[in-house]
């Protein structure tokens, strides 16, 4: 098991969105189900790609989401109950060539505290041709104005 990791800061990511715990969202012992912070992650994606203008939302997925998941990690940091209110806040942390990575923060919404953090990284996909592509150097350059930075492979911010 890996030591202690930093929280991130919400005001650290320019992107977020409200999720209200439904009684679906509970397992057995009252709390949110581990399967359902994957749900409130892809609620902030499909936020991020609003926020990026990248597409008619009302269009084709692939151009709504021209990107599909490699992998995903949670750590989870409190119990979360039915009827809480919780913001979800995303953010870029590197991209690369066919790839980028996003960063996620859940918090309460009540007092701020952090209850779950977590990663995924995408790849950049043609659904039509069922291959990985390049990422075009139009989305990079709307997320590093969304981001408010340039960025590189490491993610951090190029001078």
């Amino acid at each position: 098991m890996s030591g202690p990791q930093t929280v991130p800061r919400a005001e650290d990511f320019r992107v977020h969105r409200d999720i209200e715990v439904r009684f679906r969202d509970l397992d057995g012992m009252a709390h949110v189900n581990n399967a359902v912070y994957a749900t409130y992650f892809e609620v902030a994606r499909v936020a991020y790609v609003k926020a990026l203008g990248h597409a008619d939302p009302d269009g084709p997925l692939e151009a709504l989401q021209p990107f599909i998941m490699l992998e995903m990690n949670c750590r989870f940091l409190a119990q979360v109950r039915f009827g809480e209110d919780l913001v979800v806040h995303i953010r870029t942390v590197s991209i690369g060539t066919k790839s980028f990575a996003f960063e996620y923060l859940l918090c309460r919404r009540k007092d701020g505290a952090a209850v779950a953090t977590g990663r995924s990284t995408q790849v950049y996909f043609s659904y039509a041709d069922q291959e990985t592509l390049p990422i075009p150097e139009g989305f990079r350059n709307r997320i590093e104005r969304l981001e408010g930075r340039a960025m590189s492979e490491n993610g951090t911010s190029v001078v």
